[in-house]
This record gives C-alpha cells, sequence and structure tokens, in this order.
C-alpha cells in the first residue's frame, strides 16, 4: 500500500512540475495550443515590430502631403500675380483712334507733317464739335506756333474750321487749360475760335462751323 501512496504521489509531482514548465515556457512567449494565441511578450514583441514598420510609411504620407500644400499655395500666388498684372495693363492700355482719311484736305502732304488729325466736313456748334473729339479721345485741334497756323490757312479747303481755343473768364485757353500765350493773332470779339483763309478768327461758340480734332501725340499713329 505505501508503494502504491508513493507512485501517487510522484505522479501528482509529476504532473505539477510539467503545469509549472508550460507556466514558465507560456510566460516566456511560447506559442500556448490550448488557447490558439501567442503569448503576452509575443504580442507585444509583434505589435512594437509593426509600429516600427509604420513609422516610415506615416513619415512619407506626411511629407507627401505637406509637398502638395506647398504646390497649390505657389500656383495660387502665382495666379493672383497673373490676374493682378492681366488688370494693371488692362487699365495701361490707352485705346488711340486711327487717322482719319485725308480727303478733306488740299494736299496730300499734311498727312504726314499732322499724323493724328481729323477734318470733320459737317457743321457742329464749338461745343459739339469739342464733344465729338473727345469721344475719340481727342480734342480740337491746338495750334501751337504761327508757322502751323500758316500750314493749315494754306491747305485746308474753303471753310472755317473750328479749333481748340475758347475764351474762359475773359482768357483764351486751350482744351487742357493750359493759357494761350498769343503765339498768332486772333481777330474778332467771340468766345471760340475758328480757322478760315484769313487766319485765326473768334465768334460766338453757337454758330456752326467745320472742326479739327488732333489726338494727344503719344497715341498719333507712326509713319
Amino acid at each position: 500500500m505505501d508503494k502504491s501512496f508513493d507512485r501517487q504521489h510522484l505522479e501528482m509531482t509529476e504532473q505539477e512540475e510539467n503545469l509549472r514548465k508550460i507556466d514558465v515556457e507560456t510566460d516566456s512567449g511560447i506559442y500556448d495550443p490550448s488557447t490558439s494565441e501567442v503569448t503576452t511578450d509575443a504580442k507585444r514583441a509583434r505589435n512594437a515590430s509593426r509600429s516600427k514598420a509604420c513609422i516610415p510609411q506615416c513619415i512619407s504620407d506626411n511629407k507627401t502631403v505637406t509637398l502638395l500644400i506647398c504646390i497649390i499655395i505657389v500656383l495660387v500666388f502665382i495666379i493672383i500675380a497673373l490676374i493682378i498684372k492681366i488688370v494693371t495693363l488692362g487699365k495701361e492700355e490707352k485705346s488711340c483712334p486711327i487717322c482719319a482719311p485725308c480727303e478733306s484736305f488740299a494736299c496730300p502732304e499734311i498727312c504726314d507733317r499732322f499724323r493724328g488729325i481729323y477734318i470733320y466736313t459737317e457743321l457742329k456748334n464749338w461745343h459739339m464739335s469739342s464733344d465729338i473729339c473727345s469721344s475719340l479721345n481727342a480734342s480740337l485741334v491746338v495750334i501751337d506756333t504761327q508757322k502751323n497756323l500758316d500750314f493749315l490757312v494754306e491747305n485746308l479747303n474753303p471753310g472755317d474750321y473750328w479749333f481748340g481755343l475758347s475764351k474762359k473768364d475773359q482768357v483764351w485757353k486751350w482744351p487742357n487749360g493750359t493759357e494761350f500765350t498769343n503765339q498768332f493773332p486772333v481777330e474778332g470779339e467771340g468766345a471760340c475760335a475758328y480757322i478760315n483763309e484769313k487766319g485765326a478768327n473768334s465768334t460766338i461758340c453757337s454758330m456752326e462751323k467745320h472742326f479739327i480734332c488732333s489726338i494727344p501725340k503719344h497715341c498719333r499713329k507712326a509713319g
């Protein structure tokens, strides 16, 4: 009986020893068949490995997103700059009329010497004539020397032609507001000046006459 008891005791001892080994192995991260799971240390090691593998990928993704954002911002600034430039150039451009036909001149050379002068044979009062010239981004012609006046008098077809001299507060002035400095005599007592075969004369502004427009120098067509 003692032997049987000893055998049973020995078997129980061996079983306990085996269980302790299994516990030790399980805590060390060895696969446990009864649970179909890896141990705690194994899980921890696996998760750590996955995290390390993810870090380079995450960094790469962040760099790509940052680069795309920077490119978009640069493109937006370029587009804004182009729009501003286009708008600025549009404002700076001047709409200049083309030189009118020269059929109203007695000699063709006058178009070469007075590039950008328009001769209107229709009859208008001085103010309406000035408005028509203004609609062309022009003004009634400014005659700044006696020589230019003589040239027009000699070459214009017969008739009376308004030009850009008028009285304001009893002072002769040009369309841009500058005062007339008596480069040539102006006959008559009227408030608006015109040219005829005798030279420069003046009369009331409501009279209807032909008229001459002159566009600004920076708008005149070269050639």
